[in-house]
């Protein structure tokens, strides 16, 4: 075996060791010397690991703190949407209910939600609460935007039906072709020009001063506007659906044969033509070939459907 010798000095004395030992022990310093090196290394090492896992670790959770707190927030809007989508079915109900409609089924307006579910996102979902919060969510947001759908489809069908009811109700008689007095009611009576006993009355008679604007009471085509024997100036409006209206002892008129009116537009004004024994408009309703009495037809008030 080899060996080397090692003196050691002491410092401030005269005093030295000499030591022999062998060459292994050299190479054993230098090894242990040297994984003294790498420990401290990975010393160094770890502690930048734990430091930066410690930083990262707090930014994440700032990070899912925050994002918890952003997804709360969707999660109010969205119930409140909830609540407004509900609000807005009532009123739905309500239209069905006021125009005579039968209500369209709850249990079509919520929507399902899920189904059958991959395991690994299953799995995923379980392990990960954030993630399975916002795919909850994102299911709740696709389920409101069928809810709205739904109810536009159903809003937009209601005024299809009501569009198409206004069109028939604005050919209906509904209001006052003119003001005054009723100074004449709809059935038998005694003629004031002729004095005929038991002549039938087929209209009413509204009483009041000479130029009286008379109007149209339903949208219709002119069908007669000229002067007649009996009733002296004469208009005739075809509203269609087997209504007609019929105005006597007009002064002047305002329209002309095949015009088209609405509700409310001028027709001429009140006189004394015809067989009349003062100023007043004779005003008739007919419906499939039959005289009603127009005052079924006018509405409290002069209130029309519009």
């Amino acid at each position: 075996m080899r060996f080397f010798r090692m003196t050691l000095h002491f410092e401030n004395s005269s005093h030295s060791v000499s030591l022999r030992l062998p060459m292994v022990s050299m190479r054993v310093w230098k090894w242990g010397t040297g994984f003294i090196r790498l420990g401290l290394v990975l010393l160094l090492v770890q502690a930048g690991v734990l430091f930066s896992y410690d930083h990262l670790k707090g930014k994440a959770i700032e990070e899912r703190r925050f994002l918890y707190s952003e997804l709360n927030k969707e999660q109010k809007k969205l119930d409140a949407l909830n609540e407004k989508m509900d609000a807005r079915f009532e009123d739905e109900d309500l239209l069905h209910l006021k125009f005579g409609l039968s209500p369209a089924d709850r249990s079509s307006r919520e929507m399902a939600m899920g189904g059958p579910q991959d395991p690994l996102v299953r799995l995923r979902r379980e392990t990960t609460p954030i993630l399975d919060y916002s795919l909850t969510l994102a299911a709740k947001s696709e389920q409101l935007e069928a809810k709205a759908s739904r109810n536009e489809e159903n809003f937009a069908s209601i005024a299809g039906f009501i569009e198409q009811q206004y069109a028939h109700w604005s050919h209906i008689p509904s209001v006052s072709p003119t003001a005054g007095r009723y100074a004449s009611p709809f059935g038998p009576r005694i003629h004031p020009v002729t004095g005929e006993i038991g002549k039938m009355h087929f209209g009413i008679d509204i009483a009041n001063g000479r130029w009286t604007p008379v109007y149209a009471t339903a949208d219709g085509v002119i069908a007669i506007a000229r002067r007649s024997e009996s009733f002296g100036n004469f208009i005739e409006i075809d509203h269609g659906n087997g209504y007609l209206t019929k105005f006597g002892h007009l002064q002047a008129f305002a329209v002309k044969p095949g015009q088209f009116v609405k509700r409310y537009q001028l027709l001429g004004y009140m006189g004394n033509t015809g067989l009349s024994a003062g100023p007043h408009l004779h005003y008739e309703v007919w419906y499939s070939s039959r005289a009603e009495n127009p005052l079924r037809y006018i509405l409290p008030g002069e209130y029309a459907v519009q």
